[in-house]
């Protein structure tokens, strides 16, 4: 099978449809990411991610607000400088407000502010809600001011590889913990190299690996295959509508592969 989404008619016929037919609408291109460029971005992330934690330095015993909105920051300006691709209005910069730990959970708010702003008022006037990809498909179209607040402020290349770093940039800057722990899977191999442990289970074989973008109707539409470790090994092919008002709206994930219990 190639990339798919749940529909009528029973798996079987399911598992036959490409997720990217099923998408209503005027005519439609379809571009998928080369491996290379998956590999390249991500290790992007992965060096922009050591440099904020070196230029934050050790942590304190006991972190507190302020040790984790300055680490949070520090982290978004560095992913942004990593990928020219992605924008943030001139002379503004990603901001956070710290609600506090869930367990191992850092509940984090992002929001853009000027660079000379101060925001501790603003801080208090942000409530927490769950990042996009940890939001049930269900309460994807619920009203925040995220729009407002953090997506007007920011745009991306209009071409599938801006398509794809711009969501990568974006799931580092709402810094959820599933992100955290989260790997892209872009190749048989890396799959495979995954479901051959023992306690895994190939629930929906696909024939295509490599993140897929569809532009259609004034937006852009992203289908990804995302490896997860919290509460159970999992991997999925994740659907991502990015707005033309560049918001994120998860869909209904796919389950590709399952695996013994995860962290939590």
């Amino acid at each position: 099978m190639r990339y798919a989404m749940p529909g009528d008619g029973g798996a079987a016929s399911r598992l036959r449809q490409p997720w990217f037919r099923r998408i209503k609408g005027a005519a439609m291109a379809v571009e998928f990411i080369p491996l290379a460029h998956v590999r390249a971005t991500t290790a992007r992330i992965d060096t922009a991610r050591q440099r904020a934690l070196d230029r934050c330095g050790v942590p304190p015993a006991s972190p507190d607000a302020a040790y984790w909105q300055t680490l949070f920051e520090s982290n978004a300006a560095e992913v942004l400088a990593a990928f020219p691709t992605v924008g943030i209005t001139l002379g503004c910069v990603v901001r956070y407000r710290f609600f506090g730990q869930h367990g191992s959970d850092l509940l984090v708010r992002p929001f853009v502010a000027r660079a000379t702003t101060d925001v501790e008022t603003i801080r208090q006037l942000i409530d927490w809600h769950p990042a996009p990809d940890s939001v049930a498909a269900s309460e994807a179209y619920r009203p925040t001011q995220d729009v407002d607040l953090l997506y007007r402020h920011c745009s991306y290349e209009p071409t599938a590889t801006g398509v794809f770093e711009y969501w990568l940039v974006m799931q580092e800057v709402w810094a959820s913990q599933r992100w955290a722990h989260s790997r892209v899977i872009a190749s048989a191999a890396e799959l495979s190299q995954i479901t051959a442990n023992s306690g895994w289970d190939v629930v929906h074989p696909v024939e295509v690996y490599e993140p897929a973008v569809v532009w259609g109707d004034g937006t852009a539409r992203l289908a990804v295959l995302v490896h997860c470790p919290l509460r159970s090994f999992e991997v999925s092919l994740q659907q991502i509508e990015i707005a033309a008002d560049h918001s994120l709206r998860y869909g209904e994930p796919v389950l590709v592969a399952s695996g013994p219990r995860g962290y939590r």
